[in-house]
């Protein structure tokens, strides 16, 4: 695809401008009720908003630019879309008509990459050990960011697949895995609770299958073999093998548990998978072997259709320390008509995306907007929207290996999704431990600003875009207004967007990253990066396989105990059982549930088809309902 603004013509307009006069026509005639309506909302706020009245972004731009990227129009702007080329158009037009300069080798402000929109295992794909040729997506399915290659040699048994420093463990210690595939379970070691002993919440960044890849190609492995561990877990189930793209430099191929206790029985191991798990867990002590006289073989092929998409990017350069950098950042891409990401997956709906990430968008164009306006900082400032987000992190992630500017010169990153339904004045924000002068940064933007701000997490990492930023030792804050019924479905509209909630996150970050652009250079601080942020609710989180389907209330107040919800999905197992709009869960079978953190954590050690019990509070009441928990989809 050639990447060129798409020209519209009608009634004798064509071009970028063209289209800009349209769409204000066209809104001028269908949201003059709701722009009045956001004008009134964000300029009409008491003491506050006057005295702030004059770096407030245009009422009616910033409703018009979200307007128009979660219009019809727009198509869901889904990767490989015609609709996200002109919300892409759009931003690059912005970017131009403000004047900031574009980067060194992207002239026209797009930066193409390719990504796979999907992938399927190709037939001839094999996996054989001696006389025994395994049965493809029964028995085995290599995963979608697998390496096609050949390969085979003897079979090393390496527990979890862990070579950490800082967990004192691993598994890769005193054996030789040079040229040999590795068997590995899936997770980490577990406690008596079927929860990981490395971390307090979650998993560690060590169960991470891209991390286990990593280490097995840096010890010699020529291929892994990851096996879901039989305790804690459930059912058997191979993972979908996803879209992927090719990032793992071995052959990752997931087996099932009656594969390798095959293996096992073929070395003439007295120990099952299972006792091997048992051991590992209860001694948290590296319990690594080669399978005696067994071999494996085989071939990853995929076959992959891609498609070409760009991040659109622009530098206001700076002044006394123009070659260091402050990114500020969002993703413009959502879900075209659904598929695996939508939470109503067998609609074929457009899914508008207002709040994710339109929000976010308009956010970061008001943003370079105000700072072009207002001139040059000490520190230069990119401002990025980045595509492939709801596939996987793929724009942020190509824009940290191939940067336009030097890694170790971003001091900083700020990212903006999902910002467009602010409620009780509260913003969320994650990351704020990466750096040690955050504290007092957010601290001072807050006592000037109408919102709130609260932490959701103090660690870099998360499921958006500055992940990819923090995995690579920089600095970054995570602005986000909480989940609601509406996520990853048609109904995420421009009409329940929050106008003048988003006027004030915009004057907020305007602050913080002004503040960022004096203060010394800050180190990046990684000791909060095995806490997960709180965003995740068991309906779509991710590592989650089952579903509630229960949409958290960010608002309630931090001393009540337990999990308040703002609502459940259609269908789910919450909604059958009962569960309303402000609920509070207060137990799960004989746990208590005092924070998300220990929803999360029930659900993790969860298989679909349990029978829960779940205790709640309503309007002073407290209730038992019973829910079936559902496999997670998607």
């Amino acid at each position: 695809m050639k990447f060129t603004f798409v020209a519209i013509a009608i009634a004798g307009l064509s071009g970028p401008m063209g289209a800009r006069t349209i769409r204000s026509m066209r809104l001028r005639s269908i949201s003059g009720l709701l722009i009045t309506t956001a004008l009134l909302a964000i300029c009409c706020r008491g003491p506050v908003a006057a005295q702030q009245a004059s770096t407030s972004p245009s009422a009616s731009e910033l409703v018009s630019d979200l307007t128009y990227l979660a219009s019809d129009d727009l198509d869901g702007r889904g990767l490989g879309t015609h609709g996200l080329d002109l919300a892409a158009d759009f931003i690059a037009d912005r970017f131009k008509s403000v004047h900031l300069s574009a980067l060194s080798g992207y002239a026209d402000y797009f930066q193409p990459f390719s990504v796979t929109i999907d992938s399927t295992v190709n037939p001839s794909t094999t996996l054989v050990s001696g006389s025994t040729t395994f049965t493809l997506t029964q028995q085995y399915l290599p995963q979608g960011f697998s390496t096609e290659t050949e390969f085979a040699g003897p079979v090393v048994f390496a527990g979890y697949g862990i070579s950490s420093d800082e967990h004192h463990y691993d598994d890769y210690s005193g054996i030789d895995v040079k040229g040999k595939a590795v068997l590995v379970l899936r997770y980490e070691p577990h406690n008596e609770k079927g929860t990981s002993r490395f971390a307090d919440n979650d998993w560690s960044g060590e169960a991470a299958l891209a991390t286990k890849a990593d280490v097995a190609a840096k010890h010699g492995a020529v291929a892994i073999l990851l096996v879901n561990p039989p305790q804690f877990h459930g059912p058997d189930h191979l993972l979908p093998v996803n879209r992927g793209g090719g990032s793992s430099s071995v052959p990752f191929i997931h087996i099932k548990q009656d594969v390798a206790d095959q293996l096992l029985h073929q070395a003439g191991s007295d120990k099952t998978l299972a006792q091997l798990q048992t051991e590992l867990d209860s001694k948290v002590a590296p319990h690594s072997f080669e399978l005696k006289d067994v071999t494996i073989s085989g071939k990853v092929l995929f076959d992959r259709h891609k498609t070409l998409t760009k991040n659109v990017l622009a530098v206001l350069p700076g002044t006394t320390h123009a070659d260091e950098y402050i990114v500020i950042g969002a993703h413009y891409d959502h879900l075209g008509h659904g598929g695996p990401g939508s939470l109503l997956p067998s609609s074929h709906e457009i899914h508008r995306g207002a709040d994710d990430n339109a929000s976010g968008t308009t956010a970061v164009l008001q943003l370079a907007e105000k700072f072009a306006a207002a001139g040059p900082r000490e520190r230069s400032i990119i401002f990025v929207l980045f595509s492939g987000e709801e596939e996987g992190l793929l724009g942020s992630h190509h824009f940290v290996e191939h940067s336009p500017v030097p890694l170790d010169e971003i001091v900083a990153m700020v990212n903006l999704d999902m910002v467009g339904r602010i409620r009780n004045e509260t913003l969320y924000v994650g990351g704020d431990g990466t750096a040690e002068a955050f504290d007092g940064i957010l601290k001072a933007a807050d006592e000037t600003s109408p919102l709130q701000l609260k932490s959701i997490g103090k660690g870099g990492r998360g499921p958006s875009d500055h992940e990819s930023f923090s995995v690579k030792k920089i600095p970054v804050l995570f602005f986000f207004s909480g989940m609601h019924p509406d996520y990853h479905r048609p109904t995420d509209t421009s009409e329940k967007v929050n106008f003048s909630g988003i006027a004030q996150s915009i004057d907020l970050t305007f602050d913080i990253v002004n503040a960022l652009a004096s203060i010394p250079r800050p180190r990046y601080i990684a000791k909060f990066d095995s806490q997960p942020v709180a965003i995740s609710s068991g309906t779509g989180s991710r590592g989650l396989r089952v579903s509630l389907g229960v949409v958290p209330d960010y608002g309630t107040d931090e001393s009540i105990k337990g999990v308040k919800i703002s609502g459940t999905s259609p269908g789910s197992p919450a909604e059958l059982a009962g569960l309303q709009d402000g609920d509070l869960i207060v137990q799960m079978n004989d746990r208590t549930i005092v924070n998300l953190y220990d929803l999360t954590n029930f659900l993790g050690a969860a298989s679909a088809g349990d029978r829960v019990d779940i205790t709640i509070q309503r309007n002073g009441n407290t209730m038992k309902l019973t829910a079936t928990l559902a496999e997670r989809k998607g």
